[in-house]
């Protein structure tokens, strides 16, 4: 696989990104303030029993899933430019992979926070719920730090052979 068809592939990914990200985006405002399309109705709710937390949570997932896209753009971008192992590759992909850890320990944490905050219910009782979800996105994101580790790795053996050549 010669370099331009990596390029080609990681151009076409980000304009995958891009408009990933903006359809989420244009659902999740769609659902967040009740706009109907007339033939799609879109909603969003929060069920405290359900999550624990509220519609505050998932904006704030909103925001950091959103950045965690634009650097992964940013790293398609720099390959699509032609670095493979660059600092910059490797810096945006390791900034994606933590904000998405930030995203999937915030679901642990928030329902907590706002059990705290809101204090005990009737029953006195606090629970605490652990999704596969949120698990699986933990477990993701470590590795995806060490493919990061990986791609700094390959970069070190790419400037080495180039100093030999």
């Amino acid at each position: 696989m010669g370099r331009s068809s990596i390029a080609r592939t990681a151009f076409r990914l980000r304009w995958a990104v891009w408009i990933a990200w903006g359809s989420i985006i244009a659902i999740y405002l769609a659902g967040r303030f009740g706009l109907d399309l007339g033939f799609l109705k879109v909603q969003a709710k929060s069920d405290p029993e359900l999550s624990g937390s509220p519609r505050i949570v998932a904006d704030a997932t909103i925001v950091l899933v959103s950045i965690a896209l634009w650097h992964l753009g940013r790293m398609l971008g720099a390959i699509a430019a032609g670095d493979l192992f660059s600092a910059r590759v490797v810096g945006a992909f390791r900034s994606f992979a933590l904000w998405l850890l930030i995203v999937a320990i915030i679901w642990i944490v928030a329902p907590i926070i706002m059990a705290l905050i809101n204090g005990p219910d009737a029953e006195h009782t606090f629970a605490f719920k652990l999704q596969l979800r949120d698990l699986l996105t933990i477990g993701i994101t470590l590795i995806f730090f060490l493919v990061a580790r990986l791609l700094e790795r390959a970069r070190a053996i790419d400037e080495e052979m180039r100093e030999i050549v």
